[in-house]
């Protein structure tokens, strides 16, 4: 029946008079009132939750997530387990994670300005220094300050930058040595009295020239060169202390030397036609000199350049074969830019590579050493390393020492749980192979440290022995040795009959039928509380059945007359019993299941 209020009322009628017969009927709507109430959400107010699911339970309890109570969520529980103090903020270190940091009352009167002008106010800032810190440029900021350059400020010129470095004095003037450099020189007052004519004919009277023009003697003539025009058409007993050039003698397009040059043949030169022909006089060397300065000989050895003859002009600029080709840049490999060099040319050692590149294989044949890592010192322990672009995941080192892990050591950086390691240490023996994971040391057992006995002790169990057979007994068929797999089978027994024994063939076995004392009781104790699985009992009811298959508490006679009863506070019996039938006399048949 429904709860009136949350309280549970039994139903009208249930209720029993004291030595008076229960009747089954009220009895039974008892029973189901109350298992359909047990069954039923037991309302709030008989300590329940009025509900079958969890989030009727809450609304119910007044625990409704987003209405009563906050969802959780890991930036308010970050917030609950902050430790607050006066003149303190919260602001986030990461995702969800909150920590807390000063606050001072000079902070928070920023923190109330309104825009940035209030801001600046409240620090103290000039209306002039706002008026240069809203400029939205470097241009516009120039202009507030009456730099702006062009107009209030010369732009920079590298020119002018040179000019102002000019170290000034009397009687100077300036004048370009680059582009944007200038120097200083000296203007005297007589230049500056050329300087200010305003004709050839004015400088040539301040440099007294006059004289000249009007005489036209070339004895007046102080300085300059005299016109080819000025020049008689030949000339003898004329000594010349530099280089004579012959041009325009004949057309330039004849090319017989001789219309050109005449050459006293006694020197031992010769023209014929374009070619120029050099006989070596007996003991004579032709001197050629430049400024006084001797700069080739020609005699019967040959031509002799006092200095090689340079780059530019076809030679070494050398007189050895060294030389040379350190000037022709031949003794450089940096300067050859095609071809190979063959293997005969290349060296037996290299040093100095510090990073070696290539895009296929590199195939080393040789019958010994093939690569070979030296460390500079004695205590160095250089190592080949195994890189992803610029992470390393792995290398392979020998350290020195015989301690842990010092040996050699093939080592992953990125193995997930902890870097691994597999080191072959220095202190030898047949424990010297180890395994590291994340620091935590580990022997490499192996048929030279593991013997048969540690099989048992390390792992529990006997390793398997060939040798050793598995038989199949009487009632089985396979077995065979431990060097496969084995099989055994049970043979099909055949039915239970009042004449079957016990017995095995080779293949099968049978049962006799018959009970044994545990499961047949065949005590005399009319006490007896534990009686086998199986063992059936009258058990009298007080008139009220019980239902058929259901369980009950049976409990022994306190009057010595070997009854039983499913009510009253005697000792009950061992086990569980379920109701199997009913008996004249208002009894229960009950057997125990357990």
């Amino acid at each position: 029946m429904p709860r009136t209020g949350g309280v549970y009322a039994p139903p009208a009628g249930t209720k029993s008079v004291s030595n008076t017969t229960i009747q089954s009927v009220p009895y039974n709507a008892l029973v189901d009132d109350l298992a359909d109430d047990a069954n039923a959400a037991r309302p709030v107010t008989a300590g329940g939750t009025a509900a079958t699911n969890a989030t009727d339970a809450r609304k119910n309890l007044g625990l409704e997530i987003g209405k009563n109570v906050q969802a959780y969520d890991a930036g308010l529980q970050s917030i609950a387990a902050l430790a607050t103090a006066a003149d303190r903020m919260i602001y986030t270190t990461a995702a969800d994670a909150y920590a807390t940091t000063a606050l001072t009352p000079f902070a928070r009167t920023i923190l109330d300005d309104a825009d940035a002008s209030a801001a600046l106010t409240t620090l103290g800032v000039s209306t002039f220094a706002k008026a240069i810190l809203d400029d939205a440029d470097a241009a516009t900021a120039r202009t507030t300050l009456g730099v702006a350059i062009g107009a209030d400020v010369q732009a920079y010129d590298a020119g002018l930058q040179s000019i102002s470095g000019l170290t000034t004095a009397a009687d100077r003037t300036i004048y370009t040595t680059a582009s944007d450099v200038y120097a200083t020189t000296a203007l005297t007052p007589f230049a500056r009295t050329i300087l200010d004519d305003t004709s050839a004919a004015a400088v040539k009277t301040t440099l007294g020239l006059a004289a000249v023009a009007s005489s036209g003697s070339a004895s007046d003539l102080g300085s300059g060169t005299v016109s080819d025009a000025r020049l008689p058409g030949s000339m003898a007993g004329k000594n010349f202390s530099s280089g004579v050039s012959f041009a325009n003698a004949v057309a330039t397009s004849n090319t017989d030397l001789s219309k050109h040059i005449q050459l006293y043949s006694g020197y031992g030169f010769t023209i014929t036609g374009s070619t120029l022909n050099y006989t070596v006089p007996t003991n004579s060397s032709h001197v050629w000199n430049v400024n006084g300065t001797e700069v080739g000989r020609l005699n019967s050895s040959g031509l002799t350049l006092a200095t090689p003859l340079a780059l530019a002009e076809g030679g070494t600029g050398a007189t050895d074969a060294a030389t040379a080709r350190s000037n022709l840049g031949a003794n450089n490999a940096s300067n050859l830019t095609t071809g190979t060099v063959s293997n005969a040319r290349v060296s037996g050692a290299y040093d100095g590579i510090t990073t070696l590149g290539q895009t296929g294989t590199h195939t080393i044949t040789t019958s010994g050493e093939a690569i070979r890592i030296v460390g500079p010192a004695s205590t160095d322990d250089p190592y080949v390393t195994f890189y992803k672009g610029a992470a390393r995941q792995a290398y392979i080192q020998h350290t020195d020492g015989t301690g842990a892990n010092q040996g050699l050591r093939f080592y992953n950086d990125t193995a997930t749980g902890g870097d691994t390691a597999l080191t072959l240490k220095n202190s030898g023996g047949v424990d010297s192979l180890e395994f590291q994971v994340n620091g935590a040391e580990y022997t490499v057992w192996h048929t030279g440290n593991l013997a048969a006995g540690d099989l048992n002790s390390i792992y529990g169990y006997t390793a398997a022995n060939s040798a050793k057979q598995i038989i199949a007994g009487n009632g089985l068929t396979g077995g065979g040795t431990l060097a496969a797999d084995r099989t055994l089978t049970l043979g099909t027994p055949g039915d239970i009959t009042n004449t079957t024994t016990n017995s095995v063939t080779s293949t099968s076995h049978t049962h006799a039928l018959g009970f044994t004392a545990a499961e047949v009781y065949t005590g005399t104790n009319n006490a007896e509380t534990n009686y086998p699985i199986g063992h059936i009992l009258a058990v009298h009811n007080n008139d009220v059945y019980v239902a058929h298959n259901a369980t009950a508490t049976i409990r022994v006679s306190t009057v010595g007359n070997n009854d039983f009863f499913t009510y009253g506070t005697s000792t009950a019996l061992s086990g569980t019993w379920r109701a199997r039938g009913v008996t004249s006399g208002g009894r229960n048949l009950f057997q125990r299941i357990a």
